[in-house]
């Protein structure tokens, strides 16, 4: 049998997710090769696959990503059509070091040299203030502890994420409205409102009239 040694362009790397940016990626930020339009934040402290253990993981280390297209995580710059990267020429660093035939080197790549919010938006960018006090005023909650004793939370417990989860969205609401911000944007300046990040621990989220009601599935 023959050992695969080149990539196939089956796009299943791409569909998993487009990638975290690194330190090498910084010029095709600064060159407008890539938007802020473009990117999404994974705070520290959200849940995500961890690559290296294989497993639901806390993020220790700010991410920055490509985000994906609409609902998934499929790589906006992947043309599922013509099974290929639509920024082939100036895609990032881990794009090209991933091969997933030999994944020592991506795997040796996970957590190193990562691109902060910070490295982006310079100093002079009125929205850098913002983003620093919204991870001041708002940072992400132990997830992973959430996660194990939800069933057990109290309604005050609950009570407490839902009064949060709506001061969260009201900061977001009047940034977006001073800064002209798409959805794209607000998601890689503020990262993913709170209640996003609860939905997959078994929240439910109910819009009222006086803001977000949370709830929680036992069934999830």
């Amino acid at each position: 049998m023959k050992h695969q040694n080149e990539c196939k362009q089956c796009g299943t790397c791409c569909e998993k997710g487009g990638p975290a940016l690194h330190t090498q990626d910084l010029p095709l930020i600064e060159k407008g090769l890539l938007s802020f339009d473009n990117l999404i934040t994974i705070r520290k402290g959200e849940l995500a696959h961890d690559p290296v253990s294989s497993s639901v993981a806390s993020v220790k280390n700010e991410l920055i990503k490509i985000r994906g297209i609409k609902d998934s995580w499929t790589c906006i710059f992947y043309d599922k059509t013509r099974k290929g990267c639509t920024i082939y020429d100036h895609r990032p660093h881990a794009c090209k070091t991933l091969k997933c035939w030999d994944t020592d080197d991506i795997l040796g790549l996970a957590g190193k040299n990562l691109l902060s919010r910070l490295d982006i938006v310079k100093e002079g960018n009125p929205l850098r203030k913002r983003l620093i006090e919204h991870e001041a005023l708002f940072p992400c909650p132990d997830l992973k502890t959430i996660s194990r004793t939800i069933t057990r939370s109290s309604k005050k417990t609950i009570k407490k994420l839902e009064r949060i989860s709506n001061k969260d969205l009201a900061y977001r609401i009047r940034a977006i409205e001073e800064f002209k911000l798409s959805v794209s944007q607000e998601l890689f300046i503020f990262g993913r409102p709170l209640f996003q990040l609860l939905a997959p621990l078994g929240f439910t989220t109910r819009e009222t009239s006086s803001g977000i009601k949370l709830g929680f599935s036992h069934k999830h």
